[in-house]
């Protein structure tokens, strides 16, 4: 599998383009690019898009996909209703009004399986109340739960320590080797988040 980072938008949130056996997947398109010469350039067929959680900065690509590709469109259940509310998915707070007006699907409760795609979904709160995580191959999709060297904030609509410190603590459980996509900034790993971490090492 073959991964490819886009930072997008105002803040630069990352959107990765997953490629395998000539399938593609995208996760948090968080503004518009020119995905159909992604695709065409390596004859790939897009299966899906799949969102860590619902804040303007991860979705603000979604419609400028799915008005060209019938693909299906997955989010944890608790956000479903935040895709098309500005006050619900953070963009009004930042003085905007950014809305997904396709329809989602609830992801499943542990794993979802997508053409060559074989994915763990993590439910980790505290961003916001449906944050996941998603385990591809090894590779951990974090969102805006676990950043290289810090963690997601807490103080937009749903957001919740109590819940973001159980989150860290199942995600802390993982296997050193995995690396970490995050939603913001450079990769990282497991192992050097459990060392280098103050919020992984104090929990």
């Amino acid at each position: 599998m073959k991964i490819y980072t886009l930072p997008l938008g105002p803040v630069q949130a990352n959107c990765y383009l997953l490629v395998k056996e000539k399938h593609c997947l995208v996760i948090d398109p968080g503004d518009r690019f020119d995905i159909d010469s992604f695709l065409e350039s390596q004859s790939l067929s897009l299966d899906a898009i799949l969102l860590t959680h619902a804040h303007f900065d991860h979705i603000g690509g979604v419609d400028a996909i799915l008005e060209k590709h019938n693909v299906p469109l997955y989010i944890h259940e608790s956000e479903l209703t935040f895709l098309n509310d500005p006050s619900q998915n953070a963009s009004m707070s930042f003085y905007q009004e950014i809305v997904c007006r396709h329809t989602a699907i609830p992801l499943p409760p542990k794993e979802l399986h997508i053409g060559p795609f074989e994915i763990e979904i993590l439910h980790t709160p505290g961003h916001s109340c449906g944050s996941c995580c998603f385990m591809i191959e090894g590779n951990l999709f974090s969102g805006d739960t676990l950043f290289q060297g810090s963690i997601g904030r807490m103080d937009l609509p749903t957001g919740s320590v109590i819940q973001m410190k159980e989150s860290l603590k199942k995600l802390s459980q993982l296997e050193d080797s995995i690396a970490v996509y995050p939603g913001h900034g450079p990769n990282t790993s497991i192992a050097q988040e459990k060392r280098w971490n103050y919020e992984l090492r104090n929990l």
